[in-house]
């Protein structure tokens, strides 16, 4: 009896420490970014008809699908998608290049009812339907990042990485650009005659004009 107490506190300890790796090995894993919008005026039918265009995409390259994809519900998802590469950049510091839509769902909102009349002074509902959408994102960095066109990042870091030198020249070429514009030439007395010479015929060669 003592033999078979002590090997089941030995399976016990084992079972234990093997949990508390697994837990470990949860915790480290990487983090997963959540965006949710409620109570859009579309119904989920037809955002899905979105959503099912982008699942398993890059960021990047769902923002470009949808800016393309003549559908209502394709902008609001363009907002959704920025916002969460907007938390997944600033709260976790992950790259928006490497970001994955890992699920995005479509889930019925709330019903607005409104009433038309019909027949016999009867009424009609009309139920205007609300919908949540809810995205998950993931860091994958396995294959080749794709640089993303959200413009959200792009100006940031483009003025970021412009050096000062870049700055001055562009404001010197400016000026010069606007002296020119405010430069005159000047004509002699010859030329003057001539133009208004050329103002007369125009004003007495139209039809009508004498």
């Amino acid at each position: 009896m003592k033999i078979r107490r002590y090997s089941l506190i030995r399976l016990i300890r084992r079972f234990d420490i093997f949990m508390a790796k697994a837990s470990v090995n949860k915790a480290s894993s990487a983090p997963l970014v959540r965006a949710s919008a409620r109570d859009l005026r579309i119904a989920p039918r037809k955002i899905r008809l979105v959503t099912n265009l982008v699942k398993n995409m890059n960021v990047g390259q769902a923002v470009a699908q949808l800016e393309h994809t003549y559908k209502k519900g394709a902008p609001m998802l363009v907002k959704l998608l920025k916002s969460a590469a907007a938390n997944a950049k600033n709260n976790f510091s992950l790259d928006p290049d490497y970001l994955f839509i890992k699920s995005i769902t479509a889930d019925m909102g709330r019903v607005m009812k409104r009433y038309f009349p019909r027949a016999r002074g009867s009424a009609f509902v009309i139920r205007r339907k609300l919908s949540h959408i809810n995205v998950v994102l993931e860091e994958r960095k396995k294959g080749k990042a794709v640089k993303s066109r959200i413009s959200l990042f792009n100006k940031k870091d483009e003025e970021q990485e412009k050096p000062e030198n870049i700055d001055q020249a562009e404001a010197t070429n400016k000026q010069e650009i606007k002296e020119v514009k405010h430069q005159f030439t000047v004509k002699t007395d010859e030329q003057k005659k001539a133009g208004k010479i050329q103002q007369k015929r125009r004003l007495f060669d139209r039809r009508g004009g004498e």
